[in-house]
């Protein structure tokens, strides 16, 4: 009984030994607590910032590829407004170049051209665009090529009006600007009338769209309108041409 009541005793004792140290413990051991919550929450923290980063740069890179994909739709687009001008013509032999570089000065307007004399291209081939007509090679290198525009002051090129079949000079002004000379003051033009290739002189093939008349003055005790025409080819914003070969050309004519 003696034992019983020592142990029992000490038992009691015990319990109430472990139940003061309990809280000594926990405020012990509270900093490690602390910094092992910190330290775990930091890392979420930490986590959370490397997948907020990683989720930033893969939503740049997807809005760098869909400014790709806007050029190469685009590009699709005018590749194939080219191919369906390159289509309505008697023979597929045509080049497709890109302009290196544009020129408009007073004295000179042209393109720069990607294709030259070793992809077979030569002087006086005829240059359009998915629009209209564009201008004529007037120079090479073995790997460019230079396109005098229909707005260069030097050039000249034979057309008839598409709306009577009367026929006139369309000379460049510079600028994007056209003047129509010869047409007589008795003829039947107004502003709109869209101007094609005559193909007369062998110069130009025929039936190519050249220019809209967009002002027509009549001269008093001259015997010819003023008229001033604005192109069909987007000459300022061209990136890609067609390369007319002579053969399409002729063939064309005839």
């Amino acid at each position: 009984m003696v034992m019983d009541h020592y142990s029992h005793l000490l038992s009691n004792f015990r319990n109430l030994l472990l139940t003061t140290i309990d809280p000594i413990e926990r405020t012990a051991t509270l900093p490690l607590d602390i910094y092992n919550w910190m330290q775990q929450d930091y890392t979420t923290i930490n986590q959370l910032q490397m997948r907020n980063q990683q989720l930033e740069t893969e939503n740049l890179l997807l809005k760098a590829q869909q400014q790709q994909m806007g050029k190469l739709k685009l590009e699709i687009s005018r590749l194939n407004r080219l191919l369906g001008t390159a289509s309505q013509m008697s023979s597929s032999s045509v080049q497709i170049a890109n302009v290196n570089s544009y020129s408009e000065t007073p004295l000179a307007q042209f393109y720069t051209l990607n294709k030259g004399s070793l992809d077979g291209v030569k002087i006086n081939q005829t240059v359009i665009d998915a629009k209209g007509l564009i201008g004529q090679i007037t120079s090479l290198t073995p790997s460019s090529s230079r396109v005098q525009l229909i707005t260069d002051p030097d050039i000249q090129v034979p057309v008839r009006i598409q709306r009577t079949g009367q026929r006139g000079i369309l000379n460049g002004l510079g600028h994007n600007q056209l003047s129509l000379m010869f047409i007589p003051n008795s003829s039947s033009i107004k502003e709109g009338d869209l101007l094609e290739t005559s193909g007369l002189g062998d110069v130009f093939p025929e039936g190519h769209p050249a220019a809209i008349v967009n002002k027509v003055n009549t001269l008093k005790g001259e015997p010819y309108y003023e008229i001033f025409a604005q192109p069909v080819a987007d000459l300022n914003l061209s990136q890609k041409v067609l390369i007319l070969s002579k053969k399409m050309e002729n063939d064309h004519v005839r």
